[in-house]
């Protein structure tokens, strides 16, 4: 009978005290795990430069998750954030985050005044790389569907990127709460 459907909100990973994936899969009956496949610091490309405000080849810090429900691999999760917030912190570090990303930018005073979301759909092979695919199982010649979230501080300025490519077979329905 296909994969169970989700409601679900951004809201579970913009807010600090929110929870998150484990939260989101445990609400839909089931189990969520993430593991982590890369933390680092690396010059900015082009696009994601762009995206975060910030010159091209500037540091940026990136983690790369691979997202699973009940052990079967769900999604691709990456986040980059400048340099300048994020180098030598537990964000650059391949190890969870107590509490998540979300609190622990909070504690550093950045939460988001305004997200910014776009849900792409296409072919597996135009948002992943072959190990991302592969990592991804049954993500081949599927199609995939991309969400890109930034989130902007009180500034407007962005100070957060995250690229989540789902796999095929998934309904998801977002709800954001007004105000």
């Amino acid at each position: 009978m296909g994969e169970p459907r989700w409601t679900t909100t951004s809201d579970l990973y913009i807010q600090p005290t929110a929870g998150g994936w484990t939260v989101e899969a445990d609400d839909a009956g089931q189990r969520g795990t993430q593991r982590i496949l890369a933390a680092e610091t690396i010059p900015a490309p082009v696009d994601i430069a762009a995206a975060l405000g910030v010159p091209a080849d500037t540091p940026i810090v990136v983690r790369r998750r691979l997202i699973l429900a009940n052990d079967q691999p769900v999604e691709i999760a990456t986040s980059y954030w400048p340099g300048s917030i994020a180098s030598l912190t537990a964000l650059a570090e391949p190890s969870k985050i107590p509490g998540g990303t979300a609190r622990f930018l909070a504690e550093l005073g950045y939460t988001p005044t305004e997200v910014r979301e776009d849900v792409t759909a296409g072919p597996a092979h135009a948002f992943l790389t072959p190990e991302e695919r592969t990592a991804l199982a049954g993500a081949g010649a599927d199609p995939v569907l991309s969400l890109t979230r930034i989130l902007l501080d009180h500034a407007g300025q962005p100070y957060q990127l995250d690229i989540n490519v789902m796999r095929a077979g998934r309904h998801i329905r977002y709800v954001r709460s007004a105000g």
